[in-house]
């Protein structure tokens, strides 16, 4: 089946077989069948929800980092640090997925021993959408935040000088039989949302990045190559780049999230990552056992009835109603399971190129007339 969007055609494809490629690809360069595997999943995961930016577009990256040496295809993590209820782990330079997961279901099971956790990650590469990590937590009966650093991309208020990461915070708790998921960037918008903007051939609005000169910019190519050439091109911090829409708070918050995940966790802060032939990203991972503080089922029921509450407030166009966080991804993943999950032509042009130059089967979309 074919359709468009903003001028660009897509195709579906079901989800199991972007799952399969994708293994089947990451296998070929190099990865372990278990690494692979989780890769795949948080990539499909994030087309899925509709986080396109951080989906199927990414996997070229990881392809060509462990056919490289970039990534490591052998960097199984290891724990550098046991304190108990804190532990730092070596990722070793190899993909950002599995040390995630790994990082995440250790800080679970220390959690469930002494209610609380706090799990570091040094020496690692990008690990797609934070959520994903985040809900396998909650899953298991936690209150969860997961976050990262990434490649200095963002500006701190006052400057145009990329300092930070879009460094994203996420949170996760059990809510009744469902999950309770917020992922979002500290930054304005993140690189991944302007490479799909200009995919889909959309504007990018004022107020999102800065060009060499300090001023606002429009331009989404030419913001794009200036930041992964650093050419002095940056986004902006939550708020923008003013006191007055809270642009202070932004800054802050994106300090935060490079405090926990570069000098706390032991590893690079984003000026320094991707130095040495290495990535250097740090992640962080809480987990707060629901155990920990009285019957877990009360505590289910009482986040579920607060988002009930939430999404019943009046809203201000009655045409829109109020969400939560996870309303629209959950919506969406559960439409793309069935229907399939609508890839850009450009998109599905490079995962054929992937799978040429590392001797895989091609994805296979759906028929036009499926």
């Amino acid at each position: 089946m074919t359709g468009s969007t903003g001028g660009q055609e897509w195709r579906l494809v079901d989800a199991a077989e972007l799952t399969r490629f994708t293994v089947d690809a990451l296998r070929a360069a190099g990865a372990s069948l278990d690494e692979a595997t989780v890769t795949a999943e948080v990539l499909v995961a994030a087309d899925l929800g509709g986080v396109e930016s951080h989906g199927m577009a990414r996997l070229r990256r990881y392809v060509e980092g462990l056919r490289s040496g970039t990534i490591n295809p052998h960097g199984v993590p290891e724990i550098v640090s046991d304190q108990g209820s804190v532990c730092v782990l070596d990722a070793r330079n190899g993909l950002g997925q599995p040390a995630l997961r790994t990082a995440v279901d250790l800080a679970v099971t220390r959690a469930r021993r002494f209610g609380t956790s706090a799990v570091m990650v040094r020496r690692s590469n990008h690990m797609g959408i934070a959520g994903w990590f985040a809900e396998r937590a909650a899953r298991a009966g936690m209150f969860a935040m997961v976050s990262t650093n990434a490649v200095p991309q963002v500006a701190p208020m006052g400057t145009n000088e990329p300092m930070f990461g879009t460094n994203p915070f996420c949170y996760a708790v059990p809510a009744g039989q469902s999950v309770l998921c917020f992922d979002g960037a500290t930054s304005t918008v993140s690189r991944g949302k302007l490479e799909q903007l200009d995919r889909l051939g959309e504007q990018m609005p004022h107020g999102w990045a800065l060009g060499p000169d300090g001023s606002t910019t429009t331009d989404i190519p030419a913001t794009v190559e200036g930041l992964i050439h650093r050419k002095g091109y940056a986004l902006l911090p939550l708020g923008g780049g003013d006191k007055n829409h809270g642009g202070h708070k932004g800054s802050a918050l994106s300090l935060f999230i490079e405090l926990l995940c570069g000098p706390l966790a032991g590893a690079q802060w984003s000026r320094h990552t991707y130095q040495n032939g290495e990535g250097g990203l740090g992640h962080f991972v809480f987990c707060l056992s629901l155990e920990s503080l009285g019957d877990p089922e009360s505590i289910r029921a009482g986040v579920e009835q607060l988002t009930h509450e939430v999404r019943a407030a009046a809203p201000v166009d009655p045409a829109t109603p109020v969400r939560v966080p996870g309303d629209r991804r959950s919506l969406l993943t559960g439409t793309r399971r069935t229907l399939g999950v609508p890839v850009l032509t450009s998109v599905l042009a490079d995962l054929h190129d992937i799978a040429r130059f590392v001797g895989v089967t091609p994805v296979r979309a759906q028929h036009a007339d499926a």
